[in-house]
């Protein structure tokens, strides 16, 4: 597998039947993975990928990443082809990094934050049991809906500080994330306000608003945020992750923004083991390995990477809770 030039494939990479991840099904599969339980219900299932060599530092930092799905589906593993978010665990954990992937459970079976309370009984599990991984160097990966409760499990003092992983997670990247939840989309919110409770409670308890009402003290003590939009987001997306970098810097918390051109919503996460698109995720091992101390400014950008977040963003055609079938189950 190798960082493509020129852009993305993005045609072939979201093909949902993945030709570009089939042609390299035997090299994702040669990568060890190994599924364990982490909490009480049948949903609570991780798969762990191991680096297939020990690192020259001893044990490698470890990666939990959260898969999106529009708060209503996906799997660590999906279905029918078993390719996809195996695709990225296999990416990293070839590149030296531990890669945890967890489900979690999914509305109309859950309500505000149990979510997030998931985010965090995945990570600590993984503290607590993954040996073969540096518990003391955890990043974070959180992809649209998966991100959303990885920000919310940040931004509440009651489930990060409280954590075990508090002072041992090191950075963390949210990709693709609805900051604001806003009636414009209009079938992403029928179903946050069955996450959340009502249209009052969705207003009062997304990211953006839990970001408002934090205080300063925690939003500096939180760990170095990549904020990673496609440069084909759809707009509300786009929108609300700007005003949250914005409003995040200003209280005193670290964030950089990049923007994937050629990548739609759902393509960087597909991207990766597929040789097309992949260049934002060798930027993200080197930012792993050098413990998320390098800036964006000593990293050795790819040209789809820029700081400066175009000011308009193409909108995809569809509702970002809308996903294309078979399989698909970022969003």
């Amino acid at each position: 597998m190798s960082c493509a030039a020129g852009r993305p494939r993005t045609k072939e990479i979201v093909d949902p039947t993945y030709p570009l991840l089939e042609a390299n099904r035997s090299v994702i599969e040669s990568i060890r993975r190994e599924t364990f339980t982490y909490g009480s219900s049948d949903v609570h299932k991780l798969d762990v990928y191991y680096p297939p060599l020990p690192g020259s530092d001893g044990l490698p930092p470890i990666l939990v990443f959260f898969y999106g799905g529009g708060l209503v589906r996906g799997s660590r593993s999906s279905p029918p082809s078993y390719l996809v978010h195996n695709n990225l665990g296999a990416f990293f954990a070839s590149r030296g990094i531990l890669v945890v992937i967890p489900d979690y459970r999914l509305v109309p079976g859950i309500t505000f934050p149990e979510g997030s309370e998931d985010v965090r009984d995945a990570i600590e599990w993984t503290i607590e049991n993954v040996a073969e991984g540096d518990s003391n160097r955890v990043f974070l990966l959180g992809h649209s809906a998966g991100g959303l409760h990885l920000a919310s499990y940040l931004l509440l003092p009651s489930l990060f500080r409280s954590s075990s992983a508090f002072g041992r997670v090191h950075g963390a990247i949210l990709m693709g994330v609805p900051c604001e939840i806003l009636p414009s989309r209009p079938q992403f919110y029928a179903i946050a306000q069955h996450y959340y409770g009502s249209a009052k409670k969705v207003s009062a308890n997304h990211p953006l608003s839990l970001l408002r009402q934090t205080d300063d003290s925690h939003i500096r003590s939180l760990p170095p945020i990549q904020n990673i939009m496609a440069g084909s987001e759809p707009r509300a997306i786009s929108t609300s992750m700007r005003t949250f970098a914005r409003e995040f810097r200003k209280r005193g918390g670290t964030v950089d923004e990049f923007v994937l051109e050629g990548h739609d919503h759902l393509s960087p996460i597909l991207a990766l083991s597929s040789g097309s698109g992949e260049d934002w995720g060798y930027d993200v091992v080197r930012w792993i390995m050098g413990g998320a101390d390098e800036t964006p400014d000593t990293m050795d950008h790819s040209p789809h990477k820029q700081r400066a977040v175009a000011e308009s963003i193409n909108d995809l055609p569809k509702d970002a809770g809308d996903l294309p079938t078979p399989g698909t189950t970022s969003c």
